[in-house]
């Protein structure tokens, strides 16, 4: 065992990661004040285990940072390696505590957790909810349990879920939100996601418009029906617009 012997005086600590658990695959930075050459980085093993210089094998998984920062102190301490060992234990990836993102968003992929990290924070890390993206997203938590979520209730408060902190191992799904078709004499024909609600007149606005040609009273309007036919009716500016509607804008009479 290598003899104690005092440090010299330490340099300001830095923060270390608050707020997250440690786990298998995370990768943590060991600094130790004074002692450059104790200075380490590595992965946490599947249970729960980083090498260290002199102490070798290291229990730390399930702690915190702080906690795990405090045990390795001691243990340089309680084994006769350093007298006073000041420890920085910063985390440099966090892959035990993650979660996924996928369908209708910017950025799908995997995002770590924080201790209080929501469902809204997670989809911004994401990059948001695409323009075709559902406004009602799936949460399906570790447990296979899964849950529908109302955004824009969320984002209120009108009626959003209480629970929508985030686990390691859940998973968040933004489905396509129903689509239209609109065309003719519109600026922007396309499919366009609808809105709750959404009337005839609101999608030919999301549409960019009608053109210099187009009426403002006079749509066709091709709907599927129950049995996979598909029927035109006249639509008025005020028909509300169902999942694969097909609008069609037509010229004004003069």
């Amino acid at each position: 065992m290598a003899a104690a012997y005092a440090q010299p005086e330490a340099e300001p600590q830095a923060e270390p990661s608050e707020g997250v658990l440690l786990g298998a695959g995370d990768i943590v930075e060991m600094r130790m004040f004074g002692q450059p050459d104790m200075n380490t980085q590595g992965f946490i093993s599947d249970n729960g285990e980083i090498s260290l210089p002199l102490l070798g094998v290291v229990d730390i998984g399930g702690m915190t940072p702080n906690a795990a920062q405090s045990q390795i102190e001691s243990a340089y301490r309680e084994g006769g390696y350093f007298r006073d060992p000041q420890i920085s234990l910063t985390l440099v990836e966090h892959r035990s505590q993650q979660v996924a993102v996928l369908g209708a968003v910017n950025q799908p992929g995997r995002f770590s957790l924080t201790s209080r990290t929501t469902l809204l924070d997670v989809l911004a890390e994401a990059g948001g909810i695409t323009p075709r993206g559902a406004r009602s997203v799936v949460l399906i938590r570790g447990d296979d349990t899964r849950e529908r979520i109302d955004i824009d209730a969320l984002v209120t408060g009108d009626g959003g879920s209480p629970d929508n902190v985030l686990h390691a191992g859940d998973t968040v799904y933004v489905p396509q939100a129903p689509v239209f078709y609109i065309y003719g004499e519109v600026q922007r024909p396309d499919a366009y996601a609808i809105q709750p609600g959404m009337t005839v007149m609101q999608a030919i606005s999301t549409g960019g418009g009608l053109t210099e040609r187009g009426s403002n009273s006079r749509f066709v309007l091709h709907r599927k029906a129950a049995d996979g036919s598909v029927q035109t009716v006249d639509a008025s500016p005020t028909t509300r617009v169902q999942a694969d509607d097909v609008i069609f804008v037509k010229e004004r009479f003069f």
